[in-house]
């Protein structure tokens, strides 16, 4: 009976404070905001440290879907943007991206839009996705509720630039397709956003070993 009370207690401060889907909202809005960040874009420090009644006053107790998005620059070229768009709970049709593409702040400088969805896609939305000039990430709104790369039995992860790439290369004298191999769907490379052909390094420590290093080629 105690455990029900308590259950009761904590759903009715919750209610109290605000729908419990905002927070949701909130955790998700905090790691695309951290992954962001990873990526190498632009993001105020602000944004990631933004507390739950300072989101609320911001967005509301029911937040809309589309007040939750961005637009930021890479850090090392400004000209590079990305456009972060969060889509509603019902399926997302043909008229549904004409919508979302008016939500586009600076298509000229544009490279790539990210959708975070949480419906269905249908298939004439999917071909309107193939006819967009830059590249389109889809990316399900539950898989943002926790940052990946933020559990404490995770190593740290850093992504090479092609220099780097090739210098791993040379110094172990092998070929691309001889690194360990990562799937691009694996939510690490999701996390980060990784291409094939693009190489991951992954330092880990602990108990059981002071350091090491592995690295892995997106396939």
């Amino acid at each position: 009976m105690a455990t029900n009370e308590n259950e009761c207690i904590v759903k009715n401060l919750y209610m109290n404070e605000g729908s419990i889907e905002s927070i949701r909202y909130f955790e998700c809005r905090k790691s695309l905001m951290e992954m962001l960040r990873d990526r190498g874009y632009n993001v105020c420090q602000s944004e990631i440290t933004l507390s739950l009644n300072e989101y609320r006053q911001r967005f509301g107790a029911v937040p809309k879907p589309e007040s939750l998005g961005v637009c930021v620059s890479l850090n090392s070229n400004p000209s590079n943007k990305v456009q972060v768009v969060f889509t509603g709970t019902e399926d997302i049709r043909k008229k549904t991206m004409t919508d979302i593409y008016g939500q586009i702040v600076d298509k000229e400088r544009l490279s790539r839009l990210i959708l975070i969805v949480q419906s269905n896609m249908t298939a004439f939305a999917r071909r309107e996705l193939e006819n967009c000039p830059y590249k389109v990430e889809i990316i399900k709104l539950n898989d943002l509720v926790v940052n990946v790369t933020k559990h404490v039995l995770q190593p740290k992860f850093e992504v090479l630039t092609a220099d780097e790439k090739q210098e791993v290369l040379k110094k172990y004298k092998i070929g691309e397709k001889q690194l360990p191999h990562m799937l691009r769907t694996d939510a690490i490379a999701s996390y980060f956003g990784l291409e094939r052909g693009q190489v991951l390094k992954i330092s880990h420590s602990g108990e059981m070993f002071n350091s090491l290093v592995t690295y892995r080629c997106v396939v």
